[in-house]
């Protein structure tokens, strides 16, 4: 009897152990979980704020050239007036 009782005895306390080692990894798949689902709302947070970067470059970019554009012609006016007033007669 002494046998059983030890192998029972045996058999609890890998049962306990199991069971503790469930516990466990249960909390470390939920805390895991946690962690994915903060993770990916961080991912799309960046997404979101990429895209708008990403825009905001391509508008700068438009109006830069635009001011350039704007520049280059003002530039061919001013050097043309004076061209005019150096080669006008006295």
């Amino acid at each position: 009897m002494d046998g059983l009782d030890d192998q029972l005895k045996r058999m609890k306390i890998q049962m306990d152990e199991l069971t503790r080692n469930k516990d466990e990894l249960t909390q470390l798949r939920n805390r895991l979980t946690q962690e994915n689902t903060e993770l990916q709302r961080q991912i799309h947070d960046l997404e979101v704020s990429l895209d708008t970067l990403s825009k905001n470059k391509s508008q700068a970019q438009q109006k830069l050239e635009s001011t350039q554009a704007k520049l280059e012609e003002e530039m061919r006016v001013r050097n043309f007036c004076r061209v005019r007033i150096y080669i006008m007669p006295l």
